[in-house]
């Protein structure tokens, strides 16, 4: 399956990309069996942010990568766990990611969400459930 995420700003992509580095960071800190994700799916979103970070030169980022769709389901369903403790933080806290960073998030999940849309039928009954139960967005509106 292809995955396209961009043309979007390098700028807007950078600032979503030190706050993801941050988020990493402050999960790894927590002890096994305290957190919902587990070390391995860390090092995997560790890799899209580092792979996201090489993208972004100059102006613009624009990524492209055929990746399974089983693959791209498990790290979409572990990915909106993060966002829905992110989100329920910035409930708590007032923190939350930078706005700037807002256009990159919304490349991903579009990117993402119509990917597994054209993929197939199984794919994109997924697709359909993320962009309906996404935490603080319809990420296909």
């Amino acid at each position: 399956m292809r995955v396209v995420i961009g043309p979007v700003s390098a700028a807007s992509a950078l600032a979503w990309l030190d706050y993801a580095d941050e988020v990493i960071v402050e999960l790894d800190a927590i002890a096994p069996g305290e957190c919902f994700t587990t070390p391995e799916v860390l090092e995997v979103f560790r890799s899209y942010v580092a792979s996201w970070r090489a993208s972004a030169v100059g102006d613009e980022l624009l990524w492209e990568r055929d990746i399974p769709a089983e693959q791209v389901e498990y790290h979409m369903h572990a990915f909106q766990r993060v966002a829905e403790v992110l989100d329920q933080r910035a409930e708590e806290r007032g923190t939350a990611s930078p706005p700037e960073g807002e256009d990159f998030y919304a490349a991903i999940l579009q990117g993402v969400l119509t990917a597994l849309d054209a993929e197939g039928p199984s794919s994109a009954a997924f697709a359909e459930h993320l962009a309906e139960f996404w935490p603080g967005r319809d990420p296909l509106a």
